[in-house]
């Protein structure tokens, strides 16, 4: 191979494993060390600890929407904001034409059923009697059959509306399940809509609620659920909560290029407030793999890549799979061995040089 200027470099091609490596080496004029430095690929003994921003919110699986069923006036409020509730409470009173007309209709069918019923009595007497004929009993029976289902149906009518089996025009909005009245849109005197913008009320249940973290792109691959979990909210100053994680979202924001992390926690005491800013660190499960300074990585397509040390002087191109990135040093999850030597000065001038050589 012939010499290079000074501070320039070479490029070798050498055969290993069926597969063709690029190995650069300076030329005999340079000292090396002058501007590449090795070090060893160590180990990730403990795993990485991400950090990352986050906030407190609803557990969601315990929020419940409370939608009027159909349109009325709200002539009663039963619970405001801050209220703790059980399940089952009443939250507002509301009159509505359309309630009051099913109730009329409950009555009416109610009516019928009593009219059938003495129908099929007087047909069963009059037939005993032998004054009518059993053909008068079974239409009887029938007619009865038909005014029970109908005051049946009438009556599930008024119960899905929330409203009593009576015609009073009125029904009671109750919540789901137990917790805190979060937010109520309903004013005495106002139009209650199932078509509102706003749901009537919402509940949640603040025993437990989830803190959600925003993690780089790049990150994502290193955390996986049942990750420790260590969270600090500033607005709780010498509080420490540790947890861990629930979930890894599938697929990251294209405006932030982050993924959401979800982390459930207790909240008994009810410190924890939606909304809430919190600094998340993430105890990832990736101890035993290859940790290498980020100056030993060079961009490449598909990637990144590095180069190791194969000979004093002499130094072979790798790609590298990453994994999590922390506090200046990547994990190397394919591409390096621990206790190899990897360039981590002088990266650069040997991929410019084996572009120009290449």
């Amino acid at each position: 191979m012939n010499a290079l200027p000074p501070l320039t470099l070479a490029l070798a091609l050498v055969a290993c494993t069926g597969r063709r490596r690029h190995e650069v080496r300076p030329p005999e004029p340079t000292n090396p060390s002058a501007f590449v430095r090795v070090e060893t690929v160590g180990l990730d003994a403990h795993g990485a600890a991400i950090v990352a921003q986050g906030s407190v919110t609803f557990d969601e699986e315990h929020v419940a929407a409370i939608i009027p069923p159909v349109q009325g006036r709200v002539i009663r409020l039963l619970a405001a904001p801050g209220d703790h509730i059980a399940a089952g409470a009443a939250l507002a009173s509301v009159y509505s034409a359309e309630v009051a007309s099913a109730g009329a209709g409950l009555s009416e069918a109610r009516i019928n059923r009593i009219a059938a019923e003495q129908s099929l009595a007087r047909a069963e007497r009059l037939a005993a009697e032998g004054a009518g004929s059993q053909r008068d009993v079974i239409d009887a029976r029938t007619s009865l059959a038909t005014a029970r289902a109908e005051e049946s149906r009438a009556g599930a009518v008024l119960q899905s509306m929330g409203a009593p089996r009576v015609a009073v025009g009125t029904y009671t909005l109750r919540a789901p399940i137990g917790g805190t009245v979060i937010q109520r849109s309903l004013r005495v005197g106002s139009e209650a809509r199932p078509d509102a913008a706003e749901p009537a009320f919402l509940i949640a249940d603040l025993d437990r609620v989830w803190v959600l973290a925003h993690l780089h792109e790049t990150q994502g691959s290193a955390v996986h659920a049942g990750d420790r979990v260590e969270i600090d909210v500033p607005a709780l100053p010498g509080r420490h909560f540790t947890s861990t994680v629930d979930r890894v979202a599938e697929a990251v924001d294209p405006n932030t290029r982050t993924l959401v992390v979800r982390i459930g926690l207790p909240n008994l005491d009810h410190a924890l407030k939606p909304e809430m800013f919190a600094r998340v660190t993430v105890r990832t499960q990736s101890a035993g793999i290859a940790l290498v300074p980020v100056s030993a990585l060079v961009t490449e397509p598909g990637g990144y890549g590095a180069f190791v040390e194969t000979a004093p002087g002499r130094y072979e191109r790798r790609h590298v799979v990453l994994g999590a990135e922390l506090e200046g040093r990547a994990q190397v999850r394919e591409g390096l061995r621990v206790g190899e030597r990897v360039v981590v000065e002088g990266a650069l001038l040997l991929d410019a040089a084996a572009e120009q050589v290449l």
